[in-house]
């Protein structure tokens, strides 16, 4: 690990650095971070894209937006972020499991402490602001806080009457339906959001077939704020939503010569591969101000999501798909019945294992937070004091069943072939955190105090075994701001990183816990912002967790990698000039460098890891991840364009030149995005992603080559009223 340990290097980046100017449009809802005010003196690094950001391109795939921010790392997967893969600072990518991922300040992943992985995450064309909190600001948002936090804030309830429709059409056949309505009058509110989104795919199924999707989103809010002449301001919102989503997506991809040929191409035995899902919730919250100084928000919280994905899984006796792919030279038969072009003989090892993972996960649990104000002397607290009581799990019933090619169809072979995984998981857990800020002058030193206490139970009823499993963590932080001068701040901090093992893992299985550190600078006048933040990631263990789809290991098992280093650089920044009267142009950067290394040699037999030896890169980390958008605005329109870069990825860990062992590609696109203001009400956009038709592998994992999605024209017509 150089990069932190070279001054020169560190102090040649914070040269050349700029951040994030927020606008002045901000949802109401109370954001996590307290809103683009308290970020710029917050001693911890944090970002908040607004609802006028996300506006500017309309993206529906939330990779696009997450992408916007540095030490933020994207693996793409299907082209529409349908199940987006999010780390932050190193936290593994895979699953966005490493992550805690909140809406309006509540978690909700399907089930963030017995099994992590996020398969559901919020529409991000429903939400008014996202925000990230890394470092020793992360450490409130727990139960993971190795990286950091992402919440998604929901549009708010508006004062006034606010109508809106929103029509998007686009390139394979892309569709985007969403009707917004809110207003309050006397005490009570309401906001009611639908929203529908769908598209053909844009990969080719062999001998044809659906490879598009299907998503539906409908959520209501309702609030009442008495005025009874009570000086409290009690407010009380209900909040209830439902999802769906009906996807022919697959893991299954292109061996290396044919994605040369054709990177759109689907083979046919992925023809019966179908995911679906639902997902509720409900949020009831309260708030009000004891007083001047101190106030008081509460909520409990309630989810169900159900998901059943049906994919090809493999051969029932034959060999891996990832060999077959490796030595397609080799496996010459295994890949022709993939691609539909040689019949299976009715053996085992030729049989297609097609698996039904069928899950059931639900999430419940209730919160409170104070926040109170006060002085001591010279010094003034803002001391916020933080409980919440969790309880989920999950259920897994993966039922196999054989499918023989026979001239291009899969044929089912009649056979009773029972259950590759029937368990269940819960865990109970209890956080709590006190974090305390003392200003004094130009000074601001933030202490806090994160606990997780977690009991977990799991039962494998195939293998007729049970395991419970506690951990108890407490993970001090501790960050100081000092304002410089008027316009520049400095800021410097170190927390303890927190990632619990699932209640599965066995005794010999410790969770991930690493020491973070941060030091860096923000800078502001009246055109330019500027920040620039390194960090350090200390991990006294890193744990591995293996999907279903991984080979030589079952879903949840987990595996202790040891220590581990990863470093980096965050470049974020927004310059903005008016040009004319009539005319203000913006530049806006973001940049990520990133070191990583394993300190142990061991044997592993998750496959990302395998063996390593010290000195080995972490796989799927991306070198250098930039992003350089200039656009310009006038009173009737206003136009975008955005060049993205994310260096290539090494799919197992290693230390070879990365040109030498299996990796992604390195790939640059860009996205460009024109909207005219015809009226107050009335506004058309046109988008263009991938403008250049880059392409690109994006992910190996877990079956072949995949790419990023090709060239997407949409027009969007909105009408507000």
């Amino acid at each position: 690990m150089n990069l932190l340990r070279n001054p020169l290097i560190f102090g040649a980046l914070l040269s050349s650095t700029a951040a994030l100017a927020q606008s002045d449009k901000q949802p109401e809802e109370v954001l996590v971070t307290g809103g683009k005010d308290a970020i710029l003196s917050l001693g911890g690094s944090a970002q908040l894209i607004d609802e006028t950001m996300l506006d500017q391109f309309d993206f529906s795939d939330l990779n696009q937006v997450m992408s916007t921010l540095p030490g933020v790392y994207i693996r793409e997967e299907d082209g529409y972020g349908l199940r987006p893969n999010i780390g932050i600072r190193g936290a593994t990518s895979e699953r966005s499991q490493k992550i805690t991922i909140m809406e309006d300040g509540i978690l909700i992943t399907p089930a963030p402490y017995a099994a992590p992985a996020a398969y559901y995450i919020p529409n991000i064309s429903r939400m008014s602001a996202v925000e990230v909190v890394k470092g020793p600001a992360a450490i409130v948002h727990g139960p993971h806080t190795v990286g950091g936090a992402i919440n998604f804030a929901s549009r708010p309830i508006s004062e006034e009457r606010e109508s809106e429709i929103d029509l998007s059409y686009g390139t394979d056949n892309y569709q985007k339906a969403q009707f917004f309505s809110s207003e309050t009058v006397g005490e009570f509110g309401y906001a009611i959001d639908l929203l529908r989104f769908s598209g053909d795919g844009f990969k080719e199924l062999d001998g044809g077939g659906d490879t598009g999707f299907e998503r539906n989103d409908i959520n209501v809010k309702l609030s009442w704020k008495p005025q009874g002449g009570s000086e409290k301001n009690h407010a009380f919102t209900l909040k209830l939503g439902y999802a769906d989503e009906d996807a022919d997506e697959t893991y299954l991809g292109l061996t290396e010569a044919d994605f040369d040929d054709d990177p759109y191409r689907r083979y046919r035995a992925s023809q019966l591969d179908h995911f679906t899902s639902e997902h509720s919730q409900l949020h009831l919250g309260h708030s009000f101000d004891l007083n001047d100084s101190i106030s008081v928000s509460s909520a409990v919280y309630w989810h169900q999501f159900d998901r059943s994905w049906n994919k090809l899984d493999g051969f029932i006796d034959g060999v891996a798909i990832r060999d077959v792919f490796a030595n397609p030279d080799i496996f010459t038969r295994e890949l022709g019945i993939l691609r539909g072009e040689i019949n299976s003989n009715g053996s085992d090892a030729d049989m297609l294992d097609v698996t039904n993972n069928d899950r059931q996960y639900g999430s419940y649990g209730a919160q409170t937070a104070m926040k109170m104000q006060f002085s001591q002397g010279d010094i003034d607290h803002n001391l916020d004091v933080g409980l919440r009581i969790h309880s989920d799990y999950v259920e897994r019933d993966h039922s196999i069943r054989g499918y023989l090619m026979t001239d291009g169809a899969m044929i089912n072979d009649g056979q009773q072939r029972g259950d590759k995984e029937l368990n269940e998981a819960s865990a109970d857990a209890i956080a709590l955190y006190v974090s305390d800020t003392l200003s004094w002058r130009d000074f601001k030193l933030t202490v806090g105090l994160r606990h997780e206490e977690i009991d977990g139970d799991a039962d494998d009823d195939l293998a007729g075994t049970s395991n419970s499993k506690s951990q108890s963590e407490t993970l001090p932080g501790v960050s100081l701001y000092w304002q410089y001068t008027e316009n520049l701040g400095l800021l410097a901090g170190v927390n303890r990183g927190f990632s619990p093992a699932s209640p599965s893992a066995s005794s010999g299985v410790d969770p991930e816990l690493s020491t973070n550190y941060e030091y860096g600078l923000r800078y502001q006048n009246q055109n330019l912002s500027l920040e620039a933040i390194g960090f350090f990631s200390d991990y006294e263990n890193l744990l591995g967790r293996c999907r279903a789809s991984d080979t030589n290991c079952n879903a949840g098992e987990e595996f202790n990698g040891g220590e581990a280093e990863i470093a980096g650089v965050e470049v974020l920044g927004q310059w903005s000039h008016q040009l004319s009267d009539a005319l203000t142009g913006e530049v806006m950067l973001s940049y990520t460098y990133t070191e990583t290394a394993f300190q142990s040699d061991f044997s592993s037999s998750f496959s990302q890891w395998g063996e390593v030896e010290a000195g080995d890169e972490l796989p799927y980390i991306p070198e250098q991840i930039a992003r350089l958008q200039l656009g310009a605005k006038a009173t009737r329109w206003e136009a975008y364009v955005a060049f993205s870069y994310q260096s290539e990825m090494r799919d197992v860990a290693g230390s070879e030149p990365i040109g030498q062992v299996t990796h992604t590609d390195a790939y640059t696109t860009v996205d460009a995005s024109a909207s005219w203001f015809v009226d107050q009400n009335w506004t058309l956009q046109l988008s263009v992603d991938n403008l250049l038709d880059e392409e690109a592998v994006v992910s190996l994992r877990p079956f072949g080559a995949r790419p990023n999605k090709p060239r997407t024209l949409r027009l969007r017509v909105k009408y507000a009223f």
